[in-house]
């Protein structure tokens, strides 16, 4: 099913003179690796790399980075119910009669009848007419009615969880990240079709990819603008640099920490006094950042002098009157 996802991961009005690293980075992955063995030059650059990559992890699950934020669609084709089918017991394939089957099938769901589970469509053989399905079928073989549509909806790679989405067709909010078990409470048959306001979690494909299940089942054309947050995969080659909005020397301030303590008190570098001190840089540069991500300063600000509900002076609870003789 078609998924199309809108991002550009270099951020043109952001990019520096080089073309490729964002202006707010000071360093690319190679000289990170160099400054944090410059801490401990017995450390192996493979090591200092692991440490940079580990603070990155770090960094990402710590906030909802602006950088890391992309959106998309999900457009829903039309059901396909021509013709019938022949489900045999327990066999993956399915034999179509009177029916036009093409590889547009592939990745939607299929079943016959509402008390089957929906089955993925892996392979499409559009001259015999015969479809693959993931899961062999399990009831009494049978022929009859069936259908092919888009039951669920694989987001790409690297996603890590929807924020919001919307019924384009229909005008209203999408709830998302909810979970099967809500659903099958709901409509244990999955009998409801028409008009999506679900989105449920579904365990990730075999490739890894986020997945979900749209409810009521969509039944007709519809597409569904998204956005989510995405898991950046580690730097690997010399010139990469961390996502744009990430500072690179917050990431080496914490692979630093690690690196002074590398080896123990057999490492003539050991340094447990440096290291505790480079975490609290880290984390105070990292509490900056995020500040700085979401305009916090200036709502920091309004709450220490007591502007708190619209009130404007300094108000008796702020921190600026308790401190001084208002």
């Amino acid at each position: 099913m078609p998924v199309v996802i809108t991002q550009n991961p270099n951020f043109p009005m952001q990019v520096g003179p080089n073309g490729t690293q964002a202006y707010v980075q000071s360093l690319n992955y190679r000289q990170c690796i160099n400054e944090v063995c410059l801490w401990n030059p017995d450390l192996d650059p493979m090591i200092a790399g692991r440490f940079i990559n580990n603070a990155l992890r770090e960094v990402v699950d710590s906030y909802q980075w602006y950088a890391l934020k992309v959106r998309g669609n999900i457009n829903i084709p039309k059901v396909t119910t021509s013709g019938t089918c022949t489900l045999t017991n327990g066999s993956n394939t399915v034999q179509g009669i009177g029916t036009a089957w093409t590889n547009a099938l592939i990745g939607l769901q299929f079943r016959g009848g509402f008390q089957g589970p929906w089955r993925t469509i892996n392979n499409v053989n559009a001259l015999a007419q015969t479809l693959t399905i993931d899961t062999p079928y399990g009831g009494a073989t049978r022929t009859g009615g069936y259908q092919c549509q888009a039951v669920y909806a694989t987001l790409g790679a690297n996603i890590k969880y929807l924020l919001h989405s919307k019924n384009q067709n229909m005008g209203w909010p999408i709830e998302v990240n909810g979970n099967q078990e809500t659903i099958d409470a709901w409509d244990t048959w999955r009998t409801s079709l028409g008009w999506t306001t679900y989105f449920a979690t579904l365990p990730p494909t075999p490739d890894g990819q986020f997945q979900i299940e749209m409810w009521p089942t969509p039944y007709s054309a519809q597409v569904f603008p998204f956005e989510a947050y995405i898991q950046p995969p580690d730097m690997v080659l010399d010139t990469d640099s961390p996502p744009s909005f990430i500072r690179a020397d917050v990431l080496v301030r914490r692979a630093i920490a690690d690196a002074k303590i590398f080896g123990g008190r057999t490492s003539k570098y050991y340094d447990p006094t440096v290291s505790a001190q480079k975490m609290g840089e880290f984390r105070t540069t990292l509490e900056q950042m995020q500040n700085a991500s979401n305009m916090l300063d200036q709502q920091d600000c309004t709450w220490d002098y007591g502007q708190e509900n619209g009130r404007v002076g300094f108000g008796p609870g702020s921190t600026f009157c308790q401190n001084h003789d208002c």
